[in-house]
């Protein structure tokens, strides 16, 4: 794999507003002129050119924000559904938190907002929380996924693989995947791509299987 999945601007010649970005702006500059227009009225037209004004800051900064939503929320719903169309059932466990079954086996997926940085020459933090102690819990609760699956392991069926824990964060990687024991810490595309690529070791049947005993234990709990 290369890169973080981040893309880059085509030189294709377009307008840099994207389809519907003009009508977009113009709305919000009629909104704005109004709002100044109504203010001038009752306030005055100093009072008119501050609200116009701020009004299209407002809107400055809403635009500001959606573009940080990719690495977070909204990109790791994004990345889910990309992996549901790869032929993975995703189980709800908890607060932004999913096991994954599927061609490649089980992953326990652990999605957060908070960055992912460097902590010295070897360790790595997620907010504030060495991954060392993350990784530990996620072992952890894959070492308990083994063992409720291990009953899958029949006459003429292989071995269901270990599950793996993998922590979907923001901000960039030196790798797209930073392997760590058992887990993997990843933006959640180089993720889900990671999870794609791994070879097929679960058949349909199986996966419908170890998906509904999943269902039947979290459900119990």
């Amino acid at each position: 794999m290369g890169g973080d999945g981040a893309g880059r601007p085509g030189g294709s010649g377009r307008s840099a507003a994207p389809d519907g970005g003009w009508a977009r702006i113009a709305v919000r500059a009629l909104i704005s002129a109004a709002a100044g227009v109504m203010a001038a009225g009752f306030l005055g037209v100093r009072a008119g050119v501050l609200v116009a004004g701020l009004t299209a800051f407002s809107y400055v900064l809403l635009d500001a924000a959606n573009r940080r939503t990719p690495s977070g929320a909204n990109g790791s719903r994004s990345a889910l559904r990309e992996l549901r169309g790869g032929g993975y059932r995703l189980v709800p466990d908890g607060a932004a938190r999913y096991v994954a079954v599927g061609p490649g086996g089980v992953f326990l997926l652990a999605a957060t907002r908070r960055p992912a940085a460097p902590d010295g020459r070897h360790g790595w933090r997620v907010g504030g929380m060495p991954v060392d102690r993350i990784a530990e819990r996620l072992a952890a609760q894959s070492a308990r996924m083994d063992r409720l699956l291990a009953s899958e392991t029949g006459p003429g069926h292989a071995h269901v693989p270990a599950a793996t824990a993998v922590v979907l964060v923001s901000g960039r990687r030196p790798r797209p995947v930073v392997e760590w024991g058992r887990v993997l810490l990843a933006r959640p595309r180089p993720a889900i791509r990671h999870i794609l690529a791994r070879d097929a070791v679960l058949s349909a049947e199986r996966i419908e299987r170890v998906t509904e005993r999943i269902e039947r234990h979290l459900r119990a709990d």
